[in-house]
């Protein structure tokens, strides 16, 4: 699609779709020098997680704390599925066995146990991993440039 016509469209989504119009205007909005917290704000404010972590949880029964985090959990499940789309790492089913290429990403695939040799490298998954494919976070309304706050305070 030449760039005349990609303007036009993106033009025409933008009065339509007001998702795809935040996102637009986060592209033209100039890049945050400061560390993106963007992820971390959304989870605070969809899933309350900041709020849980920093309180102190062992005056708490388990019960307590397990209707808290069901809470937590749907919130912030929500907040990853609307704003990003995550996928394992490696395919199959803990437990399974599988088998590492030679030029397999260190990034990506920690190697743990008693590893011997060189690759390809056979061995039992323990955990898939996650890799992020796409980001579609919001643009925060009144978010500043290099802004450190994750959630106002609320009077």
């Amino acid at each position: 699609m030449n760039r005349f016509l990609l303007g036009w469209v993106a033009l025409w989504k933008s009065w339509t779709e007001p998702d795809f119009a935040s996102r637009v205007e986060g592209l033209l909005s100039k890049a945050p020098t400061g560390p993106d917290l963007r992820v971390l704000t959304v989870l605070q404010r969809d899933g309350r997680l900041v709020d849980f972590l920093q309180e102190e949880i062992d005056g708490y029964s388990d019960d307590q704390v397990g209707a808290a985090v069901r809470d937590i959990h749907r919130g912030c499940r929500k907040a990853l599925r609307d704003y990003l789309t995550i996928t394992p790492i490696l395919p199959g089913a803990e437990e399974s066995e599988v088998t590492i290429a030679p030029d397999f990403d260190p990034a990506s695939i920690r190697l743990t146990g008693n590893v011997q040799g060189s690759p390809p490298f056979r061995g039992v998954l323990k955990h898939h991993g996650w890799r992020v494919e796409s980001v579609h976070l919001p643009v925060l309304p009144g978010a500043r440039e290099q802004s450190s706050v994750l959630a106002p305070a609320e009077v």
